[in-house]
């Protein structure tokens, strides 16, 4: 069977520089042998950079833009006003000192190959693929990016309401798979592959809670957050009675206990909470939020399930950090985005060598 290679870039926020690095890498070595290139929020974007040719994109618009108070502003959260402005954000991808290159990522993409960004319609819940150097580009790198929880506006076109992928395909390798692709390499931000499932799924929702509880009272200082804690509680019980749902609902004892990976940090739902706790109804576990909030990381255990063991004839290459990146999704320093840069580097690096020693050694036993 000829093999058709496929190119997943998982988002993350600023964690998103470690992909940028390894991409970097790819095209300084003129390594690009895919047909299909799939990404999620900023995945997408380096996507987009490498497809272009445009090597440091990805990491200009994170070190240079989303580190920016304009771009997230968090005491914007306390306001309960919308903190993060993609649409300024993306002006620069647009029009800035450094800017995607439309055209030529067209031409380089050509008649057979596709790139393509993940986006979550609102109303089906379900993830849709659009192309990344289409006329409305501009709209679907927004919508891929639009998380729900910090970008309030409405991102309508074909007559729907879009947000961000991640809701729904945080890590789009089952779309290239249902697209033909047999030898997927997946750029992810924290290994799948490789961890210890042993350990990784030694958390109980029960435990769970308990963390939470013990991480609250810090974050409430932190962040003078005092008269929350009673919100911050209300959520942190409904979420998990969500996901306690969920998990009965799949009927697999797979699930009797969730990876601490897959759940948000008290930092997170502190963030998450004041910023919209009086626009969010959190009395109603339906809540939309809440499905979209819990769907992310369902949707991030079922991944890992098809990595784990993909359909025969298809081999799936990861590549991700050795270790734990120093950045966050937001607010992370600029030392630390350089950091994981130059990590994705590095792994881009190995990873060429070990699919070169691959290939030597096929060619051998031919």
């Amino acid at each position: 069977m000829d093999s058709r290679f496929a190119l997943v870039v998982q988002g993350g926020g600023q964690k998103g520089v470690f992909a940028a690095g390894v991409l970097d890498y790819f095209k300084k070595q003129q390594f690009d042998p895919f047909s299909l290139y799939l990404g999620t929020s900023a995945g997408a974007l380096n996507v987009a950079a490498y497809v272009a040719g445009q090597q440091g994109l990805g990491l200009d618009f994170i070190l240079n833009y989303s580190t920016h108070n304009r771009f997230f502003d968090f005491n914007k959260f306390l306001r309960k006003e919308q903190p993060m402005d993609l649409d300024w954000a993306f002006q620069f991808v647009e029009t800035g000192e450094f800017p995607l290159d439309i055209q030529k990522g067209k031409e380089r993409l050509g008649r057979n190959r596709q790139a393509l960004a993940c986006i979550t319609h609102v109303e089906e819940m379900k993830d849709y693929y659009y192309p990344i150097f289409a006329d409305n580009w501009f709209d679907v790198l927004r919508a891929t990016c639009a998380i729900p929880m910090l970008y309030f506006h409405d991102i309508e076109f074909d007559g729907a309401t879009w947000v961000d992928g991640g809701v729904t395909a945080s890590i789009p390798v089952r779309e290239a798979y249902r697209r033909g692709a047999n030898e997927i390499v997946v750029i992810t931000t924290d290994a799948i592959l490789e961890q210890d499932k042993e350990d990784k799924f030694d958390l109980s929702i029960e435990r769970f809670k308990q963390e939470l509880d013990t991480g609250l009272d810090p974050l409430i200082h932190k962040y003078g957050l005092h008269g929350h804690r009673d919100t911050l509680v209300d959520f942190r019980n409904q979420f998990v009675d969500k996901l306690s749902q969920w998990q009965e609902s799949r009927k697999k004892d797979l699930f009797d206990r969730i990876p601490p990976e897959w759940l948000p940090d008290t930092e997170k739902l502190a963030q998450m909470i004041t910023e919209q706790k009086d626009k969010l109804n959190f009395s109603k576990p339906s809540s939309q939020k809440m499905d979209m909030l819990v769907n992310h990381y369902a949707s991030h255990e079922s991944v890992k399930e098809f990595m784990r063991a993909p359909p025969e004839g298809v081999t799936i290459h990861e590549i991700a950090p050795k270790k734990t990146l120093q950045t966050k999704g937001l607010l992370s320093s600029k030392d630390d985005i350089m950091a994981d840069y130059e990590s994705g580097q590095l792994a881009g690096f190995e990873f060429l060598n070990k699919l070169q020693e691959r290939d030597t050694s096929t060619l051998l036993s031919e």
